[in-house]
Order: structure tokens, then sequence, then C-alpha cells
């Protein structure tokens, strides 16, 4: 029987545009967004999302490795933070689990990102606890955050569901020999919590 819910953030609760970040930085150093992602968005964004880098620490070593002129804070930190929209549908679903499954959020994110989602997002009574890789120092598709999430869930691995929109964390979770399922669009989450029979009525 399923007592716990361990759901993703991004792809899944909230969408995001990267797009949005790569244009503002382009903006301010001339140089083309496509350029710029490898090294915004590689393993520089991996060591800011498991807690080894602050948000300046990220910053400057993205400015040294792409080889560009310091960016204003001014300028990076809105670029970075602010580009979140909740998914309402997929809330509502959330709002709906059945009474005694324990909901954990388990998300590979940054204490800026967490910021931005915090600044659009009220998580109050639709999570029970929050499993974060920048605060934990584990991320997915590592086993020790999913034994954090577990532990925090008071769950054995068969008795969680897993929802991501990354299938290659899917795939780890279901080794752990948790149930779990890919967010492959707006309605899958909803499909996948009926499904698993953990949505009580509207």
């Amino acid at each position: 029987m399923i007592r716990a819910l361990l759901v993703d953030l991004g792809g899944v609760l909230v969408r995001f545009d990267h797009g949005r970040t790569l244009r503002t930085l382009e903006a301010s150093t001339g140089v083309p967004a496509g350029e710029l992602r490898p090294h915004v968005f590689g393993p520089l964004e991996r060591e800011f999302d498991l807690g080894r880098l602050t948000a300046d620490g990220f910053f400057r070593a993205v400015e040294r490795t792409a080889g560009i002129p310091r960016i204003p804070d001014e300028t990076w930190i809105p670029a970075w933070r602010d580009i979140f929209e909740p998914d309402l549908a997929a809330l509502g679903a959330l709002g709906r689990v059945r009474r005694g499954v324990k909901r954990i959020l388990v998300s590979n994110t940054n204490a800026l990102h967490w910021d931005g989602i915090r600044r659009v997002l009220d998580l109050t009574g639709l999570v029970e606890d929050c499993v974060l890789s920048f605060q934990v120092g584990a991320a997915k598709p590592d086993r020790a955050i999913f034994e954090t999430a577990l532990a925090r869930a008071d769950a054995s691995p068969a008795e969680a569901l897993f929802a991501d929109d990354r299938a290659e964390y899917v795939a780890a979770a279901r080794s752990l020999g948790l149930v779990a399922f890919t967010v492959t669009g707006p309605a899958r989450f909803e499909r996948g919590l009926a499904g698993a029979g953990l949505l009580g009525p509207l």
C-alpha cells in the first residue's frame, strides 16, 4: 500500500524557462545564449544544486569559465531566480491526495531557485516536508536523496510513489524499489496519482 508520495518540483509542480536566464545574460554580455548554456547549465550548476557553491561563487565561476566580464548581481539574480510559474492543475491534484499519504517534495535545486519558487508558490498544506538537494548535499539520481526522502516519510521503497519529469530519475527510483512514473505532460501527474489510487474526491 502506498503511504508516501515523493514529488519533483520543476516540470511537475512548476514550469520554468531557462531561456529567460540565457537571454538576459546574452543581452548583458553580447555572447550568444548557445555559447553560454554549457557554462551556465552544466557542472557548475550541479555544484550549486549540491550546496557546494554560494550564489556569488556560482556567478563568478560561470564568468570565469565562460571568459566573460563580471555581470552585476542586479542582473544575475533576477535572471536566475525569476523563471518559475506554478502549474495550477498539478497543484490542484496534489491538494487532492488522500489523507494519510505523506507528501514529500524532492527537488534538485539551489538556494536562489528555491527563493524564486517561494516567491510564486506557497506549499503550506500541500507537502509535509521538502528534501532539497542544496540542503541535504545529495541530488537525483543519487541513492542518498531518495533514502533521505523515504526516511522523512517514514516509508519503505515499496510504500512510496515517486513522480518526476526526468525519465532517468524515475528509473533510479524504480531501481531502489519505489513505484514511479514519468510526468510527460500537464495531465500526466493527475493521471498517475489517480492510477495509484491516491486521489480523493473533487
